[in-house]
């Protein structure tokens, strides 16, 4: 396949994994939140009853599915931009569901989305870059990782309140952003034929480890504070480290020319903005019914979009977008 094919592949699985994550976790909200049952099994065993709260579940599957195979066949400098446009497709349902116009500040946020992410992809040159990197490239990723992810959290443990959602939302974005490198890595060996042996492989294992870790910080910052305190940090710095990564490990490279890159920087910026925006709606922290006396709100979790970080999560700002998923 042509590297130009590739791309078209990698973008519209990317945009697919989109779409279903934002469709499929607006989904489980809606459903969450007109259960008022206190208990998370009681819950669990209520949703599973609802044909639409399956359903919902069935699209975070099925983007899972889709990123990896975006990963397998394009660079993660695309993927992931395009990857972390999934609000643009839960909003517009979300506000559909609560009959009710979206503001001009939403609208604007879709679309500095959209206009960013499609200027930054094509601006992008057409190569997919290596599908594996040196030793000494992968022990420096993980090496910055592992320092921002912890000095960052050690920051939001021994500093103030109002800043921990924050800080803990930037650890679990640049782990995510290494999870996302790695996924491509082991996506790729599937795609080349060395699928048998996959298990065998360090990528295996790390990919289970970084995603569990990324999931406990995500939960830990959406439990510290309000949700637009965390989510469009973590939207943001995900793919701006997966970005770095890719450029690292796998040779990735933005614009050809001074004058495209600073196309590409300010296409990301206008990103940026967008999902700013569109973290702050309250379409994506909308209030939840209250439960009964002593017992949690129902739609504290959308149960099933992260069952890791469930536990962990319930006494976190109710919201569909808290939810989105990563590999």
């Amino acid at each position: 396949m042509s590297t130009a094919a590739s791309l078209v592949v990698a973008v519209l699985a990317a945009l697919g994994a989109a779409c279903s994550f934002g469709v499929g976790v607006a989904l489980q909200h809606r459903q969450v939140q007109r259960e008022r049952v206190g208990s998370p099994l009681a819950l669990l065993s209520r949703l599973a009853r609802r044909r639409l709260w399956l359903a919902g579940i069935g699209l975070a599957v099925a983007a899972y599915g889709l990123q990896a195979v975006a990963l397998a066949f394009g660079p993660l400098a695309v993927v992931a931009p395009v990857a972390a446009t999934d609000l643009l497709f839960a909003l517009p349902i979300a506000a559909m569901w609560d009959r009710r116009a979206m503001r001009r500040s939403e609208w604007t946020g879709c679309a500095l989305v959209a206009a960013g992410v499609a200027v930054f992809v094509l601006c992008s040159p057409q190569s997919a870059g290596r599908s594996d990197g040196p030793a000494r490239d992968w022990l420096l990723a993980f090496g910055a990782v592992a320092l921002i992810s912890t000095a960052a959290a050690a920051a939001a443990v021994v500093g103030r309140r109002a800043t921990r959602a924050s800080l803990l939302a930037v650890a679990a974005g640049v782990v995510f952003g290494l999870t996302a490198a790695v996924t491509l890595s082991l996506t790729r060996m599937v795609r080349f034929g060395e699928g048998a042996a996959v298990l065998a492989r360090w990528q295996s294992w790390a990919v289970l480890a970084l995603g569990t870790t990324g999931l406990l910080l995500s939960a830990a910052a959406y439990k510290a504070g309000a949700l637009r305190a965390s989510l469009p940090i973590m939207d943001t710095v995900e793919p701006v480290a997966s970005v770095l990564i890719g450029a690292v490990v796998f040779g990735e490279r933005l614009a050809s020319s001074p004058g495209i890159l600073v196309v590409q920087v300010a296409a990301a910026t206008s990103a940026v903005i967008g999902i700013m925006l569109l973290g702050r709606s309250p379409l994506a922290a909308a209030p939840v019914p209250a439960g009964p006396a002593g017992a949690e709100p129902a739609g504290a979790e959308p149960a099933g979009a992260r069952p890791a970080g469930a536990a962990a999560r319930r006494n976190a700002e109710p919201s569909f977008s808290a939810t989105r998923s990563h590999v």
